[in-house]
Formats: structure tokens, sequence, C-alpha cells
């Protein structure tokens, strides 16, 4: 009987042990830059962040969203805008949410848009709450995906461990090299719904 205690005892406390290096590996890194409000908040190029945390050719960003009820009229798509200079296939990329529980990214040149992408929320999203917004963005002269350019975003609230209301991600590769100036600021923007 002895020996079962002391098995079971050491099981729980491997476990416990497990779950706190767990969180402590997991966690995230303080951002080198923040910012309360963002009424006023234009873009920022990501090259003049100072950081401590700097990894070449990625960056990694999250807002937080608070958004009202969906049932809206118009549709609209909020997220994020990743402009990219240097690159004559594409210039700006859209990422974020629609208002209709979509994830979406847009791939713009010229005033063109290129390529779209959506996929349906894999989770449930209270509106009125906080959620948050996180992408990562990759490209060539990144060590993780060598040669390799990827976008790809994170909706979810609290700490996201329960699970994401929404991801998507897209290979940018084959757009060429996108590790010019970037620039960064959020969006909101009206969809037109056409009724025939």
């Amino acid at each position: 009987m002895k020996k079962y205690i002391t098995i079971t005892l050491t099981i729980c406390s491997g476990a416990i042990l497990f779950v706190f290096i767990s969180a402590f590996l997991v966690r995230d890194l303080k951002p080198d830059f923040s910012l309360k409000e963002l009424d006023q908040f234009q873009e920022i190029v990501i090259d003049d962040i100072q950081t401590e945390n700097k990894a070449v050719g990625n960056f990694k960003t999250a807002v937080t969203f608070n958004q009202s009820n969906s049932n809206i009229a118009h549709k609209a798509f909020y997220g994020q805008e990743i402009t990219v200079n240097g690159n004559p296939n594409i210039d700006r990329i859209l990422i974020g949410i629609t208002n209709n529980l979509i994830s979406r990214v847009e791939i713009w040149n010229n005033d063109l848009l290129v390529e779209t992408k959506e996929l349906g929320f894999v989770g449930k999203m209270t509106w009125g709450e906080n959620q948050e917004m996180t992408v990562d963005f990759y490209d060539q002269t990144n060590a993780k995906y060598k040669g390799e350019s990827k976008i790809s975003m994170r909706f979810y609230s609290g700490s996201g461990f329960l699970g994401d209301i929404g991801t998507i991600g897209l290979n940018l590769t084959k757009y060429g090299d996108v590790s010019g100036e970037k620039k960064l600021k959020v969006f909101t923007k009206p969809r037109l719904l056409l009724v025939i």
C-alpha cells in the first residue's frame, strides 16, 4: 500500500511540475512597443521599433479588440494592415476578421485585390468582450522557415489556452521577396453587400 501511495505522489508531483514548466516555456515575451489608445495611431515602421527580442526576418503583433454586437446591416472587416515596400507583386496585406465570424486575409498590389483567403471561426466569440488578435509575419530572411515567407493570425479571448476563436494563415513565398521595409497599422472598413 505504501508503494502505491509513493507512486501516486510521484506521478502527481511530476504532473504539477510539468504544468509549471510548460507555462513558463510557453509564456509570451513582453512587447517592445505598446500603445494604449489607437484612435490617433497612423502607422509605424517595424524596423524603427527599438527591441530586445528581435529575430531577423519576423515580427509578432498583438491588438486587443472589443467589438459591439454584430447585428448590423453592413458587413465589416477589421484587423491589421502591413504595407510592404520594394516588392512589385504585393504592397499591402490586410489580415483580420469580419463581423460575420470569418477570418480573412487580403493581398493587394497597386490598389487591386490580388488574392483573398477566408476561414470560418473555429470557436465561439462573445460580442462586447475583449479579444486578442496576434499576427506573425515571416519574410525570406527568417531562421524558422528559411527562404519562405508566411503570415498567420490568431484571434482568441483570455490567454488563448483553451483554444482559438479564429485562425488563418497564408504562404507569401510566391509573391517574391517581402523582406523590404514594412509598416503596420490597424484598420476597419465596411464591406458592401450586393443585393440582386
